[in-house]
Formats: structure tokens, C-alpha cells, sequence
């Protein structure tokens, strides 16, 4: 779902989707994993499973802000015994997008457009008939910019990176005061060795395996 530019205005936009929105279902269902070889056949639909999906929408200036949350669950394949398991995603997150060339050019830090605090924009207006403007800044440093070369967002783009960015790199079930995988049974601790253990041992150890040649041997 592409929205342009020109029809997100200083007021907030809100979508709203479900497992019963086909791209949503989509999205999520391309990022299962599936056994190494296997293909997905050109009739594959995605697992049904339930979605809760809003993005809301507002121009401030030249940036457009995103803003949403996502819940929902994965079909991950676990790093222990490589069985399937659910994989919960619940998350909120926060971009900035722009078509203007200057947020690619300079630093955010040095540049005075697009600094409002995100924490006054998520706040309920005040009526008060101060003189003072509304602090609608983000903290450029806090939130990087995206620009892009066309005035739209992709929400279905925007979608598969946020829950992209959730998927660690050794998957696997939650596991009980023991240690042990709930699913498979299986110990965490000694299928995956610790990264300090990876990081101690000797990478020359090989070589203590390889075999002297004795004096005066031709071979």
C-alpha cells in the first residue's frame, strides 16, 4: 500500500489492518522461515494467524512522520533443532521521510529543520493561547531521515523492515529455569556455545594436530 505525499496533511492519518488484509498477511508470510531448498509453489498462501497492524501519518514541513505498531507472530525455525515455532512480534516504531536533498547532504545535528521532540508530538495538544510555538521537534540525532526519491511511503515496505529488524540471528523457543528449550527439550547453553567461549578459544589450536616432520625423513 503506497500513500503519496500530498494526501498526508498536518493532521494525523491512521490505517488500521488485520489478518484479513491480503498484503498484511503477505509481508508477514514471506518473512517464515522455511527449510533450506524448499520453495514456497506459485499457489502459496500465508499461514493465517492473528494481526493487529496501525500506522498513523502527519506532514511537519517537508517530513512526513510514520509512526506504528505491529502484533503478530512469526514461523521461525529453531537454531537447536531446526522444528518450527511461534515466534511472537510486538513492537511500535518511529521514521521520518522526506524527498529533500538537504537531510542527504548535511548532518542532522547541524541542521535547524525537522528538530521537534517526539514525546510533545505524541502529547495531547494544549488549547493554552500562548505566544510560544509547539515544540514539534524530533531529536534529528535520535531519529534518522529517510530520503527518498519519490514523494510516497510504502507502508508494505516500511512493514517488512520493521519486523525484519526483530529476527534475531539464532533463533530458537523460550526455554525453563533449566535451560532447556520448551519445545524440543534440548539444553541452550551447551547446543550454542557463548560468544566469550567462541571468543577464548585458540584460533593456531588446529595446528597442534598436524604432524612433525621427524629429521632426516624424505616424506
Amino acid at each position: 500500500m503506497k500513500v503519496y505525499f500530498h494526501e498526508i496533511k498536518d493532521q494525523d492519518i491512521q490505517h488500521s489492518f488485520t489478518e484479513t488484509t491480503p498484503w498484511i498477511m503477505e509481508v508477514i508470510g514471506q518473512l517464515d522461515e522455511r527449510m533450506d531448498g524448499i520453495k514456497r509453489p506459485p499457489n502459496w498462501k500465508p499461514r493465517s494467524r492473528p494481526t493487529e497492524v496501525e500506522f498513523t501519518l502527519r506532514r511537519v514541513d517537508d517530513l512526513i512522520h510514520v509512526t506504528g505498531k505491529v502484533k503478530t507472530q512469526l514461523y521461525l525455525l529453531c537454531s537447536l533443532c531446526a522444528d518450527a515455532f511461534q515466534f511472537p512480534i510486538n513492537t511500535q516504531f518511529h521514521l521520518l521521510l522526506t524527498t529533500s536533498e538537504i537531510y542527504g547532504e548535511t548532518k542532522r545535528e547541524s541542521s535547524n529543520k525537522g528538530n521537534f521532540e517526539m514525546d510533545d508530538w505524541l502529547a495531547d495538544d494544549s488549547d493554552d493561547d500562548e505566544d510560544e510555538t509547539p515544540a514539534m521537534s524530533m531529536n534529528a540525532s535520535d531519529y534518522e531521515v529517510t530520503v527518498l526519491t519519490e514523494p510516497l511511503a510504502d507502508l508494505k515496505d516500511i512493514l517488512n523492515e520493521q519486523i525484519a529488524l526483530l529476527i534475531p540471528m539464532q533463533p530458537k523457543p523460550d526455554k525453563n529455569e533449566k535451560d532447556e528449550c520448551v519445545k524440543c527439550g534440548r539444553n541452550q547453553l551447551s547446543f550454542l556455545p557463548q560468544q566469550e567461549e567462541l571468543l577464548k578459544e585458540n584460533p593456531f589450536a588446529v595446528l597442534k594436530n598436524f604432524n612433525k616432520k621427524k629429521p632426516g625423513s624424505d616424506s
